[in-house]
């Protein structure tokens, strides 16, 4: 399950689910990598965005956003449109699946922008959801911009294709039972970029609530999802770039090093001022890796952006899989087919 899942929900779903002998990186079974989040349709506010693959990720009051799960078995990618799920909108960071009992939710009404109480977005396995407009005032539980912004989190509670279905799992998750074959994911929706939803605010007459030494926040562009389209593969002394999706040639026995190499477009550079002098601050950058065998494989520090593995003792192909996040919710994703020889 996915790394950015908050603590509050993986604690449940590690109380509720049969501790697993399987290393964390196998793909022996539906497996949630990533949650594809992006601005599909802009609103009326901000800088107009310029399409390109790293698709915006932080969204403004009446942009279009999209969500697509990615899920992955022994197969390869599970469609969305293959899996059962429901979609949640919950104010706050996180834990939007453990707070309150998800059956029973109400549809969303269409304007909110941090709602007051969980509710539904969609069912299926996408949702496309129009945040609501700027708020004529900020709410008592939310006095600054920056308690605006800290979410809200969409859910989804999904089922896989062989799973027990869509009904079992969230009942199951109601009644904190063992959940295999069941998905949940979380993902906090970034509002911003923060300077420009500030400006909005102010010129509506709302005291955004900014305190001093807020200009790195306020400097910061509207993020974009990372994107993966390259990984460099090294074996027996060589190097070369791959694009994703692409099949390789390994010896057997080969030691093997996967590498992600961002794109400066990945790191969404911005500069402030510092003592008077300009500062260019970046993204930061982690990754996470699963394979679709069992292999000998050596694990990359903790959001590493390499992991190196040995071919041997297994042969046919292995499905190296990757997520690329960065530190402000954006994910790309992609893989490689290492095909072992004989």
């Amino acid at each position: 399950m996915s790394s950015y899942r908050s603590a509050g929900l993986a604690a449940l779903v590690t109380a509720a689910c049969t501790p697993s002998i399987e290393p964390a990186w196998l793909v022996s079974k539906p497996r949630e990598l990533a949650l594809e989040v992006e601005v599909i349709a802009q609103g009326p506010y901000g800088e107009r965005i310029v399409p390109g693959p790293r698709t915006p990720r932080d969204a403004l009051p009446l942009d279009v956003v999209s969500m697509r799960p990615v899920v992955v078995d022994p197969d390869g990618r599970i469609e969305p449109d293959e899996l059962e799920g429901i979609w949640l909108l919950c104010e706050g960071v996180g834990n939007c699946l453990v707070r309150e009992p998800v059956a029973g939710r109400p549809e969303c009404t269409g304007g909110e922008l941090q709602p007051t109480e969980p509710c539904r977005i969609g069912g299926g396995g996408s949702a496309v959801w129009t945040m609501g407009d700027l708020p004529s005032e900020l709410p008592d539980e939310l006095p600054t911009v920056f308690d605006l912004i800290s979410g809200p989190t969409v859910a989804f509670v999904g089922s896989a294709p062989d799973g027990p279905g869509l009904e079992r799992c969230v009942s199951r998750l109601d009644a904190r039972e063992r959940l295999e074959g069941c998905l949940l994911m979380e993902r906090v929706v970034g509002l911003g970029p923060l300077g420009e939803l500030v400006e909005r605010l102010a010129a509506a007459g709302i005291d955004p609530g900014i305190p001093e030494g807020a200009e790195t926040l306020l400097a910061r562009g509207r993020n974009h999802n990372p994107a993966v389209t390259e990984i460099r593969v090294s074996l027996a002394g060589e190097s070369m770039q791959v694009a994703v999706g692409s099949t390789v040639r390994v010896p057997r026995d080969a030691a093997i090093v996967l590498t992600l190499e961002p794109a400066e477009e990945d790191l969404d550079r911005f500069e402030i001022l510092l003592n008077d002098e300009p500062v260019e601050l970046t993204d930061d950058l982690f990754g996470q890796w699963w394979f679709d065998r069992e292999i000998d494989y050596e694990e990359a520090a903790v959001g590493g952006l390499w992991v190196r593995w040995r071919a041997g003792p297994v042969t046919g192909t292995v499905r190296a899989y990757v997520v690329l996040r960065d530190n402000r919710n954006g994910e790309g994703w992609g893989w490689l087919d290492l095909e072992i020889e004989g």
